[in-house]
């Protein structure tokens, strides 16, 4: 009997009273399926345990009107008891048969005690609720036990014919000694039926879960239960959300089978109430259910005091959501399509909220009606204003079938955008199908088409992309479109040509205010020339005063020329404008995080990881790289435009903080040449040629970074600002002997830097400069690099620059000033988190005869990097495989790191590990076995 300790208590107390010679009487209450007929039963086994006679009566819904059948009963058993056959004298109709039954019970008692229980006293007829006053006006100093359940789905009895006030239910049962209200069961209790009917220990949550759809009811459980083990999914597969989808049809018809007195409009009323709630009123479910007002309220009234509805603030509903699940699940899908439309029409002519219609739409047959769009329409926005692009983009699927020819194709598109957020693979099938939805060539098809060339050139088919913006520009300009319409999808064609490397055409200056009104137009001209001037490297200043006009430009979601916009965020990094592309990404990332567009906020990311990678923050540009890698979009096939950009950037990132294994997995994993889309090529090339060259294979570092340079070149991109693969090669070439092509490509580089102007540019060239130029000069040139690098807040190169100026100081022999510089240095780099460059400073140091600061040994300060993100991933519960997939490294990596930490940190299990690294969450993960950690 779980979680019954205070009724088994009641009901032991009741038969130690009749035992020591007093009479006891004592009420069970709840609830269909509370338990009330289980714990009478076992009362019984425990009373004749003891000794006792026991009589069991059980009234029934449909004979409540006969006349003394209760007693009956009662009686026939008493007889039995006593050894008497027959029926005897007929008693007198009104008192005598009481007091026939009384002196039956009186002489049993006299042998032995006797227990009477009496199962739904709800539905006992007048003359035994008689009889019963009668009795309990008489228990005192009788050995007997009056025991009796009584449930809460009893009709409303005022007026029936033959009952006084002092035989209803209500009155009998105030006269009970004590009265037990049944509760639910305990979570305890649910836990150990679960984990009893599934063979197998259960998760808490799926327990809970299976608590709160029942209530703790043990009939509404023990049907749950059945239909768990039926599930496919099998024990281990079951989750609470197998629990919420579960509606168990024998529930539906026990309550109706339990109901079937309490109004003859239970079945249609529970019906409309499934499909209505929550928030069921009288007129709704009258509607739904074909009844008059009157009947559906009497109705609901009767179920709310059965226990089975519930009132509340917003309206009726069922009081336990496996009950009204399985309402819902007897109905047909037709019929409850139906009567959703219905109950949305029902609201809509009400007045109700938008969100109360919303919810009968969606699940609704089409109504028909221009309001049932418009409304799906607002909710959608809603919906995407509040970051729920999912809940979205089923309004504007329901929205469709509400929808004419004419008006499909705008939501077509808004579900484009959507699909844009999930991916941009997504986004082309669904604009695909929206651009052959449109009929001619007017502004709606063409903003369709702008948006399925961004979704193409996001996956890297620019080819699609140009084909698609430049066959529509031909066509408008065949049909004398707009000038505005023209003028921007010129501007369009001209920056995908431009990023295919094409080249722009040359166009006659257009002034903004005499053509645009759209800001859409307005961006696109004033991007075209801040790339070209970004790319060619022709013109600095025309970058940024082009690239804050087209960023000023509003945007109506975030997903509009996310792409373009994103790009000019990096012109102003590149060009030297570094903490305002950071602001302005960092904006972009709130407002597409805040809209759920997975793809803008992974473009965001790649963003932000570069400008984190040029100004030294290497811990950030990982954080954002990996995000972008692991939460943004995936394509089954090849990388996408976002996550192959950031590849390259994670690769570096983690080459500079030491950890080579990490970037060997990212940067020269096999295939990657063919899985990354063009336009990130170049890219991917420059950091894995700087890697390999670092790992000692000049050769084919030097052949990526001269195809990275060929690329460039052949798309019009000279400028170094973007890429400096010129310098980088230039290294290269010198570490192989070639000092003719190293000075050639450095000088190239050099004069293209100071053309173009970005300091960060002008200073890394000058690094190179300097390294490759005769002794006399280098210092001189490797001061004007870290003036200028410390200018663009270029921290990490500023460092590398500092060390070069220290080793030349080494070199001329003037020591206190190289310590000076590689102290410098050195504290820049560990700022940086460069701790590649850091452990070579310090040998640079120990050169300098300077005393190094000594690392601590233990402790968290003497983690490195690598080996804090590896002890946090296992502190949170990851496994080995797990954290060597999150952070691209071997499971041998991330033993040696664990091996390390738990020395350093002097613990030796994980449990130690989440305490030591300051996470405070209960953690369930024991003490790591050998295969775990080193």
């Amino acid at each position: 009997m779980l979680s019954r300790d205070g009724e088994i208590a009641a009901l032991e107390g009741a038969l130690d009273t009749a035992g020591a010679g007093m009479g006891a009487s004592l009420l069970l209450e709840g609830g269909i399926g509370a338990g009330k007929s289980h714990l009478m039963r076992a009362a019984l086994a425990a009373a004749r345990g003891r000794g006792f006679g026991t009589v069991a009566a059980r009234a029934r819904p449909h004979e409540w009107h006969r006349p003394h059948g209760v007693l009956h009963q009662v009686r026939g058993q008493l007889l039995g008891i006593l050894g008497e056959t027959g029926p005897g004298p007929a008693p007198a109709p009104a008192g005598g048969q009481a007091a026939e039954v009384h002196r039956l019970i009186t002489a049993s008692a006299a042998t032995a005690p006797v227990l009477i229980a009496l199962d739904d006293l709800q539905w006992t007829d007048a003359p035994s609720l008689h009889w019963l006053g009668y009795l309990m006006a008489r228990l005192e100093g009788v050995r007997v036990v009056l025991l009796a359940t009584l449930g809460l789905d009893r009709p409303d009895l005022t007026g029936a014919p033959g009952r006084g006030a002092a035989e209803s239910p209500a009155q009998v049962a105030a006269g009970f000694h004590r009265r037990v209200v049944l509760q639910g069961l305990g979570p305890d209790s649910v836990a150990h039926l679960l984990s009893t009917a599934l063979g197998a220990p259960v998760d808490s949550g799926l327990a809970e879960a299976c608590r709160e759809a029942t209530g703790g009811n043990p009939l509404l459980l023990q049907a749950l239960l059945r239909e768990l083990r039926r599930a496919p999914a099998g024990p281990g597969g079951l989750t609470a959300e197998h629990v919420a989808a579960l509606g168990p049809a024998e529930i539906a018809e026990t309550l109706l089978a339990r109901l079937g007195d309490c109004s003859p409009h239970v079945r249609a009323v529970l019906d409309a109430v499934s499909v209505a709630a929550p928030g069921a009123d009288g007129d709704l479910v009258a509607r739904l259910s074909g009844a008059e007002r009157t009947a559906a309220a009497d109705a609901l009234y009767r179920l709310v005091r059965c226990g089975v509805l519930t009132e509340g603030p917003e309206g009726t509903g069922f009081r336990h959501p496996v009950v009204a699940a399985a309402f819902r699940a007897r109905i047909p899908p037709g019929e409850r399509a139906r009567l959703h439309a219905e109950a949305a029409q029902a609201l809509y002519a009400a007045g109700a909220p938008r969100e109360r219609v919303t919810a009968h739409l969606l699940p609704g047959a089409p109504v028909g009606e221009p309001w049932a769009r418009r409304l799906l329409v607002d909710a959608a926005d809603a919906a995407l204003a509040a970051g729920a692009p999912a809940q979205a983009r089923g309004f504007l699927e329901r929205g469709l079938a509400e929808c004419g020819p004419d008006e499909a194709p705008d939501l077509l598109r808004r579900l484009g955008h959507i699909a844009l957020a999930d991916g941009p693979e997504h986004a082309v099938a669904h604009l695909r199908r929206t651009v052959g939805l449109i009929r001619g060539h007017g502004e709606q098809r063409a903003m369709v088409l702008l948006d399925l060339a961004q979704a193409a050139a996001l996956t890297g088919d620019l080819t699609e992309a140009l084909r698609t913006v430049r066959e529509e520009a031909g066509e408008l300009e065949h049909q004398g479109a707009g000038r505005e319409l023209r003028t921007g999808f010129r501007a369009v064609l001209d920056l995908l040509e431009l990023l295919d490397g094409q080249g722009a055409r040359p166009a006659a200056p257009v002034l903004l205010s005499e053509v645009a009104r759209s800001p859409w137009v307005r961006r696109a001209q004033a991007a075209l020339p801040a790339m070209s001037a970004h790319w060619s490297g022709r013109n600095r200043a025309e970058a940024l005063h082009h690239a804050r006009l087209a960023l000023g430009e509003p945007a109506a979601t975030v997903n509009d020329h996310a792409v373009l916009r994103l790009g000019l965020v990096l012109v102003l990094a590149r060009s030297g404008a570094g903490e305002e592309a950071l602001t302005t990404a960092r904006a972009v990332l709130a407002a597409a995080t805040a809209e759920g567009s997975r793809t803008v906020v992974a473009l965001a990311r790649t963003a932000l990881a570069e400008i984190a990678f040029r100004a030294g923050r290497l811990p950030d540009c990982l954080d954002a790289a990996r995000a972008v890698l692991e939460e943004g979009p995936r394509s089954a096939e090849r990388e996408w435009l976002g996550s192959a950009l950031a590849r390259g950037l994670l690769g570096s990132a983690l080459h500079e903080t030491g950890d080579d294994e990490g970037a060997r997995r990212v940067l020269l994993a096999p295939g990657l040449d063919t899985a990354v889309p063009g336009p990130a090529l170049p890219d991917l090339l420059f950091h894995r040629g700087r890697l390999q060259i670092a790992l000692g294979r000049v050769g084919p570092g030097l052949a990526d970074l001269e195809e990275c340079g060929r690329l460039l070149v052949r798309w019009g991109r000279p400028n170094p600002a973007l890429c400096p693969w010129r310098s980088e090669a230039a290294l290269a070439h010198a570490r192989l002997g070639d000092e003719e092509a190293a000075r050639r490509l450095v000088a190239e580089e050099l004069t293209l830097a100071r053309s173009f102007g970005a300091p960060h540019a002008v200073g890394a060239a000058l690094r190179a400069a300097a390294l490759l130029a005769p002794a006399e000069e280098r210092f001189a040139l490797l001061g004007e690099a870290a003036r200028l690098l410390r200018e663009a807040g270029a921290a990490l190169d500023e460092a590398r620059t500092l060390r070069d100026m220290g080793r030349e100081l080494l070199r001329a022999r003037r020591t206190r000033q190289a310590r000076e510089h590689l102290r410098a240095a050195s504290a820049l780099a560990e700022q940086c988190g460069a701790l590649a460059l850091v452990r070579e400073l310090r040998h640079d140091m120990a050169e300098a005869g300077a005393r190094p600061r000594r690392a601590a040994e233990t402790g968290p300060g003497s983690l490195t990097p690598a080996e804090r993100r590896t002890a946090l991933l296992a502190a949170e519960g990851l496994s080995n495989r797990e954290i060597a997939d999150r952070l691209y490294v071997t499971r041998r990596t991330v033993e040696m790191h664990l091996s390390r930490v738990y020395r350093k940190l002097s613990i030796s299990d994980r449990r130690a590990l989440r305490l030591a690294t300051g996470d405070q969450e209960a953690t369930e993960h024991g003490a790591a076995t050998p295969g775990e950690c080193a």
